[in-house]
């Protein structure tokens, strides 16, 4: 941040600040630079990511295709064997074929744990998290940066997926585990400089709540448990205080499908003590721009973009079209970047080595 306090004194006339990208000797006499448009004081405001397009990626397949979710970083077959091969060509293709160098990506934090779940966390596995060093390796190697989210709560069958049951309010101790857990974490990967933004929930007012419009358990994936908004903030707000205590430089957020998008004007209470940055989901066939740059107090990325996830995101024609409207208005809005959801072969085909019309979409974007 420039200092522009009146204590430049006898050094002003040596001293020079980058204000806007211009360089302006610090008591000059020089025209003043131009105010920054609000669009412009959000996006400066974060820090800087290798490009504005990307992917969000989810997480890698088995070589064969097969769905892994969150179980990919675990020991064993059908975990990090049968996930890291696709990821490497996965990772080879994305850098190969100028589909962004900012991916989105699915830890998913429970598949790392070892604990009695009904009690909670007990300590990481050694295994499990030497794979995920291997993983961030391999996105280092090719000069990609990380969007990772820590949290998700979609499928109840997965051993990543979020155990609800830790915020019914009877269960204290498996509750104050997760949080123990996230403290080791991020002290021991929230300065990792592949990671540029962390995403401590998935949609945490859709999965937990009852924003989504989730069914409750036993129904068929995705369910929620419906907690109230109340549950789910304090919930987030804690998450967001131990990460940042254990990592204090890290940036944090929780990811929304709702409230800052479909609500106008956007609702940023909900968020309020829990973020540093916004990472908002977009899935609407005809997409319109929003006034972000006016209604929004942080920094914002769109984490998770394609046309209305039952009817445009299946057809090219409309969800390539979803896709470069967000990437050509970016820069405009203010948006620090736009990750086109991948799933499905929605971007491109490892088999036929082939780039959907999205994926052209994103190819063509500067």
């Amino acid at each position: 941040m420039v200092d522009r306090r009146a204590a430049c004194g006898c050094l002003a006339r040596a001293l020079a600040l980058v204000v806007g990208g211009t360089l302006v000797a610090c008591g000059g006499t020089g025209p003043s630079p131009p105010a920054a448009s609000p669009a412009e004081r959000l996006a400066t405001a974060a820090p800087a990511l290798p490009s504005l397009k990307g992917i969000n990626y989810d997480g890698p397949a088995s070589s064969s295709g097969a769905w892994l979710g969150t179980r990919w970083l675990r020991p064993g077959v059908g975990g990090w064997a049968a996930a890291r091969p696709r990821l490497q060509a996965d990772l080879d293709f994305i850098a190969s074929h100028g589909l962004g160098r900012t991916i989105r990506v699915f830890i998913g934090l429970d598949q790392l744990m070892v604990g009695d779940w009904s009690t909670g966390f007990v300590r990481f596995d050694g295994a499990a998290l030497q794979n995920l060093d291997q993983a961030l390796d391999m996105f280092d190697a090719h000069q990609l940066t990380v969007i990772a989210v820590v949290f998700d709560q979609e499928e109840v069958a997965s051993p990543g997926n979020f155990h609800v049951e830790a915020l019914d309010g009877r269960h204290p101790q498996m509750r104050a585990g997760y949080l123990t857990a996230v403290d080791q974490f991020f002290h021991r990967y929230g300065s990792r400089r592949t990671v540029a933004g962390w995403d401590l929930f998935n949609e945490a007012y859709g999965s937990l709540g009852t924003e989504g419009g989730l069914p409750r358990p036993p129904a068929p994936d995705p369910v929620s448990p419906n907690y109230p908004d109340d549950t789910v903030h304090a919930w987030i707000t804690d998450l967001y205080r131990t990460a940042k205590r254990a990592a204090p430089q890290a940036w944090l957020t929780v990811s929304d499908t709702t409230e800052l998008y479909w609500k106008e004007p956007a609702d940023r209470q909900k968020y309020t003590g829990a973020v540093d940055f916004y990472d908002i989901h977009v899935y609407d066939d005809h997409p319109g721009a929003r006034d972000w740059a006016h209604t929004l107090d942080r920094p914002y990325l769109l984490g998770e973009v394609g046309g209305d996830i039952d009817h445009g995101f299946k057809d090219q024609s409309v969800n390539s079209r979803v896709v470069a409207f967000w990437l050509s208005h970016a820069r405009d809005l203010g948006i620090t970047a736009v990750l086109a959801h991948s799933a499905d072969g929605s971007v491109y085909s490892l088999s036929s080595g082939t780039l959907t019309a999205t994926g052209r979409a994103i190819e063509a974007a500067r």
